[in-house]
């Protein structure tokens, strides 16, 4: 299916570049100067998450989301994870060194879910091109599914 998408989005940008190239250098100019200005962000949040969790201490972890920790330790991640949404090529090699770290998968679960639908950092970008209505609605409806999500991994694997 990836491949379809890259073959369709080639051939749709090869007919946007003959039916008007100037139009078509501008868009591409727009898009990858904005994907520079993400992509900074994206990046520092990265590699925070990534140092956070590479020089915890491993008690502290189990101490606020490890396998005790229940519901405090699913808002804890929950609100970790909600701070910035990232794609899943980044949010599973985080949830792979939680893992290694022998945190539970319902709290991995609601950390990666919230990583990767809920965005506090986002917000701002969301209420300009969806209305600030839709971006709380979709936000709290994240949070609300990633809660369930959360619930169900726990219960499926007995945690």
């Amino acid at each position: 299916m990836n491949i379809i998408l890259w073959i369709l989005t080639t051939v749709l940008l090869l007919l946007s570049f003959f039916k008007d190239k100037k139009k078509t250098v501008i868009a591409l100019k727009k898009a990858s100067k904005k994907m520079l200005n993400m992509s900074t962000l994206f990046f520092f949040v990265m590699a925070l998450f990534s140092l956070a969790i590479a020089f915890l201490p491993p008690e502290l972890l189990h101490n606020y989301i490890g396998k005790d920790s229940g519901l405090k330790g699913v808002f804890i991640a929950l609100g970790f994870g909600s701070i910035s949404v990232m794609p899943g090529f980044v949010a599973f090699p985080l949830a792979a060194t939680l893992k290694m770290q022998g945190i539970p998968y319902y709290v991995i679960g609601a950390f990666t879910i919230s990583l990767m639908t809920v965005g506090f950092v986002t917000f701002p970008l969301e209420k300009k091109f969806l209305g600030a209505r839709v971006a709380v609605i979709r936000n709290i409806l994240s949070l609300v599914v990633t809660i369930i999500a959360a619930i169900i991994i726990k219960i499926v694997f007995g945690e």
